[in-house]
C-alpha cells in the first residue's frame, strides 16, 4: 500500500501527515485520528514522492528514536 505526506487545514489550523494514498487527493475531507476528535481535516496539498507502508514504518521508527535520544538529553 502507497502513503503520501499531505499538508491538511481545519480552520486556522495547519499541520503535515501521511496518509494512504486512495485519500491523497487535495479537496478530500480526512479523519486525522491521532491528532484529536475535533472534525475533519481538509487536504490542502499532496507532495510528490509517496512511500511503501513498510518504508514509512521504518521512517516513523527511526523518527522516534531520534527524537527520544534527543529528549534524554535535555535539561
Amino acid at each position: 500500500m502507497l502513503y503520501y505526506q499531505c499538508r491538511f487545514r481545519r480552520g486556522s489550523e495547519c499541520t503535515v501527515a501521511w496518509i494512504e494514498a486512495r485519500a491523497a487527493k487535495v479537496g478530500a475531507w480526512v479523519e486525522l485520528e491521532t491528532l484529536d476528535d475535533e472534525g475533519p481535516w481538509r487536504v490542502e496539498a499532496v507532495f510528490e514522492t509517496p512511500l511503501e507502508d513498510r518504508s514509512l514504518k521504518d521512517l516513523q521508527r527511526l523518527n522516534r528514536k531520534s527524537l527520544s535520544s534527543l529528549m534524554k538529553n535535555v535539561v
